[in-house]
C-alpha cells in the first residue's frame, strides 16, 4: 500500500498515488512543472528552427496559419484564453449587425462560468435559443425573434454530458441562420474530438460557421491557449479586439510548442479514444445506481451520474487507488439538483480497461462507498 500519511490532503494522496498508478480510467497521469517541460523542450528541438514569439508574431503566426488550414477558414488568431476569443468574435459581429444581442443556450460556458463577462465587460445581451436540455434546433433559432448580432452552436455541449447534434441537425440549423443572415458562432473547444461523431472533415463542419473557437489545451493537451478562425477581414477586426482585452502578450512560445505538438500527436488518435469511450460507457452502465449520459458518448468524454454521495465515491476511489493502485473516477461533484456526477476522459490510458475491468472495479468501489459511515 502507498504512504496514506494523515498529513496529506486528499488532493495530495490522489496526486501522488495517480503518477504510479498501473492504469487510470480516466484523464492523464499527473506530471510534475520539470517533466513537462523537459517533454516540451524534447518536442521543440529540431522541430522548431524559428525564434521565439514576440507580440504575436513568429511562432504565433505559424500555429495560427495551421488552425486556419485544418478548418479551411482563411485565418485564425491566437488567445491566450478561450473567454478572451469568444468575447472578441462577438464583439466584432455586434458591431458588424449592429445589435448587442447574442442567441445562445442558457447552459453555455459564457452564460455560467465567466463571471457575467458575457454583459458586464463586453456589453451582450443574452437571447435564450431554448430552455430544454438539448441542443438548439432549426426550430428554435426560427423562433427567436428581433434581431441578433450571432448565434452560438456549442459543438458539444459540456453541460450536457458532451452531446452532438445529428449532422442533419446541425446543417438546418446553420441553413436557418443562412436565411436570416446571422453569423453562426461555433463553440468548437472540442470539435476535433466531434469529427468522428460527425463523419465528417474538419473543413466541412467548420464551413458552417462563420467563426469558430477552438482549444489549445483541451484534447490537443497543450498548457493554454485558444484560436478564432473565420474569413480574413473577420479575423483582422479579432485582433483588434485581442489587443483591447489585453491579449497582446509579449512571449507566449511554451504554450504555442504545447499546441503545436497536440496537433502532430493526438489528432489522429481522437477517433480511437471516441470508440473506446463505449467500451468505458458499457462498464460503467451496467452498474446499479450509475446512469450514462449520452450512452453511447457522442465523443471520448461524457458524464457519469451515480446514486451515491459524491465524497464519499471520492474516498472510496481514493483508498481503493491506494490499495490496488488502479484509478477509476474520481472528481465526483454534486449538482443543482443534488445528484453526483462525474466526468469520463477517455485517452491513453483507459485504452487498457475493458467494460469488465471498469464494472469490477466499480462493484468493489460501490461497495465500500456504501459501507463508509455517512459521518
Amino acid at each position: 500500500m502507498l504512504n496514506t500519511s494523515d498529513d496529506l490532503s486528499p488532493r495530495q494522496r490522489l496526486w501522488n498515488a495517480s503518477r504510479s498508478a498501473r492504469r487510470l480510467l480516466s484523464g492523464e497521469r499527473p506530471v510534475t512543472p520539470a517533466e513537462r517541460l523537459t517533454a516540451l523542450a524534447r518536442s521543440a528541438n529540431g522541430s522548431l528552427i524559428e525564434p521565439v514569439d514576440l507580440y504575436n508574431t513568429g511562432m504565433v503566426e505559424r500555429v495560427e496559419e495551421r488552425v486556419a488550414t485544418l478548418l479551411g477558414k482563411a485565418a485564425a488568431a491566437w488567445f491566450p484564453t478561450g473567454i478572451m476569443a469568444q468575447q472578441s468574435a462577438f464583439r466584432v459581429w455586434a458591431a458588424r449587425t449592429e445589435t448587442n444581442r447574442v442567441a445562445v443556450h442558457p447552459l453555455h460556458h459564457t452564460q455560467l462560468n465567466e463571471e457575467d463577462a458575457f454583459t458586464a465587460l463586453s456589453g451582450l445581451e443574452p437571447v435564450d435559443l431554448t430552455r430544454e436540455l438539448r441542443q438548439p434546433t432549426a426550430d428554435d433559432l426560427h423562433n427567436c425573434s428581433g434581431p441578433l448580432a450571432a448565434v452560438v452552436a456549442e459543438l458539444p455541449m459540456q453541460e450536457l454530458g458532451y452531446v452532438l447534434p445529428t449532422w442533419e441537425e446541425y446543417v438546418q440549423f446553420s441553413a436557418e441562420a443562412r436565411e436570416r443572415a446571422i453569423p453562426l458562432h461555433v463553440d468548437g473547444a472540442r470539435i476535433w474530438e466531434a469529427q468522428h461523431h460527425f463523419a465528417r472533415p474538419l473543413t466541412e463542419i467548420a464551413a458552417h460557421a462563420s467563426s469558430i473557437y477552438v482549444s489549445m489545451y483541451k484534447g490537443i493537451g497543450g498548457l493554454g491557449g485558444a484560436l478564432i478562425a473565420a474569413g480574413a477581414d473577420v479575423i483582422e477586426e479579432v485582433r483588434l479586439w485581442r489587443t483591447r482585452y489585453g491579449g497582446n502578450l509579449f512571449q507566449q512560445f511554451p504554450s504555442i510548442i504545447a499546441a503545436l505538438d497536440g496537433l502532430d500527436t493526438r489528432l489522429d488518435r481522437m477517433p480511437m479514444w471516441t470508440q473506446h469511450a463505449k467500451i468505458i460507457a458499457e462498464g460503467l452502465a451496467d452498474l446499479p445506481g450509475l446512469t450514462v449520459t449520452p450512452n453511447p458518448p457522442h465523443i471520448n468524454e461524457f458524464w457519469v451520474y451515480a446514486d451515491r454521495r459524491a465524497d464519499l465515491l471520492n474516498r472510496a476511489v481514493l483508498e481503493h487507488l491506494e490499495q490496488s493502485r488502479e484509478r477509476w473516477l474520481h472528481g465526483w461533484w454534486t449538482d443543482s439538483s443534488g445528484r453526483s456526477v462525474a466526468e469520463v476522459t477517455v485517452r491513453d490510458e483507459a485504452m487498457a480497461w475493458t467494460a469488465i475491468d471498469v464494472a469490477k472495479a466499480g462493484y468493489r468501489i460501490l461497495d465500500h462507498a456504501n459501507r463508509m459511515s455517512p459521518g
